[in-house]
């Protein structure tokens, strides 16, 4: 997934190097679309829905989030666009991520080598399985995840370009058939009900702005006992509006049992390189992605390499009740 949430001075949290991209998309989604085959129609985001959970009928904290009214899946598309051309941002983010990168998968966001084995070890899923990549992206850490386990992929993401780019891939991880993707988001899959082994979402769950409504698509999508692992911001001191100070009680309104949480390690020791390799490298992204982008990055780097703290980043392993234990 391409978003983030530095939209030209909103605020934003740690999710590696997707600010400038947006920004990027936002200044090129009105001058045509260059890719393979034209975005496909989609839905808009729903609006946030009605929930009773928590004490008296109130949300838990950080249920929802007002989301920029720049963060559209036209941006999103646009973004994609703009980034295919370079590889800058996955070089500074290979150079800033060092061996935790994995190269191959070039990931946005937190999805390190450590991340990947630890879905492996948690979503439990093996061939016969169906494993769901939410807000997949161009497809790198759901089709890496499909390669290890032997499990079929599906890839939902409201992209249109992503879910092409991700296509194109695929040859590249899985034998033909062991992969799809579809255009969808977070709290609208269009998939069956019960029809994964196990959903994933990394470094996308916060941007839902219903993100108990989202929990509960992940639940309804997902089989009895089957598991959702993710990745994301937690803690009151994390930067942004869409902080979440603990993702448990946003789990059980959701009907979703909290099974293991852990830091992700390295979060913001990464961060803190990849925002001193964006400064050193200012020249290079204005010539590369635009004056735009490069502000908003310089923004970000500087205000929030500071404020970043170990164990903001999480890794969340949820269970759907009922079902084996497999």
């Amino acid at each position: 997934m391409l978003a983030h949430v530095a939209l030209h001075g909103e605020d934003s949290h740690g999710d590696l190097h997707k600010s400038q991209i947006v920004c990027r998309a936002r200044a090129t989604v009105g001058t045509g679309w260059t890719g393979a085959a034209r975005p496909a129609e989609r839905r808009p985001w729903p609006a946030p829905r009605r929930h009773t959970g928590g004490v008296d009928g109130e949300l838990p904290a950080g249920a929802r989030w007002d989301r920029p009214a720049g963060m559209t899946g036209a941006a999103y598309d646009a973004g994609y666009v703009a980034t295919a051309s370079t590889s800058l941002l996955r070089d500074l983010a290979a150079q800033a991520y060092g061996e935790d990168y994995p190269r191959e998968v070039e990931p946005f966001g937190m999805t390190t080598w450590w991340v990947l084995g630890q879905v492996v070890a948690h979503a439990r899923v093996g061939p016969g399985h169906r494993l769901v990549d939410l807000a997949c992206g161009r497809g790198g850490p759901g089709l890496w995840l499909a390669r290890a386990t032997g499990a079929s992929l599906v890839g939902v993401d409201w992209s249109s370009v992503a879910v092409e780019a991700s296509r194109e891939r695929a040859a590249s991880f899985v034998p033909e058939g062991r992969a799809r993707f579809v255009v969808g988001d977070l709290a609208e899959t269009g998939l069956p009900d019960g029809s994964a082994d196990a959903v994933v979402c990394l470094d996308a769950i916060f941007f839902a702005p219903d993100r108990v409504a989202t929990l509960r698509e992940v639940r309804r999508v997902l089989r009895p006992g089957g598991r959702f692992v993710f990745t994301a911001s937690e803690g009151v001191t994390a930067p942004g509006r869409h902080a979440v100070p603990d993702w448990e009680p946003l789990l059980s309104a959701a009907g979703l049992t909290l099974e293991w949480r852990a830091p992700v390690p390295g979060f913001a020791e990464h961060l803190r390189r990849m925002y001193a390799l964006w400064l050193e490298h200012l020249d290079r992204i204005v010539a590369e992605l635009g004056p735009g982008p490069a502000r908003s990055m310089e923004q970000e780097a500087r205000s929030l390499g500071p404020t970043l703290q170990p164990g903001q980043g999480v890794l969340v392993v949820a269970r759907r009740p009922g079902g084996t234990d497999s």
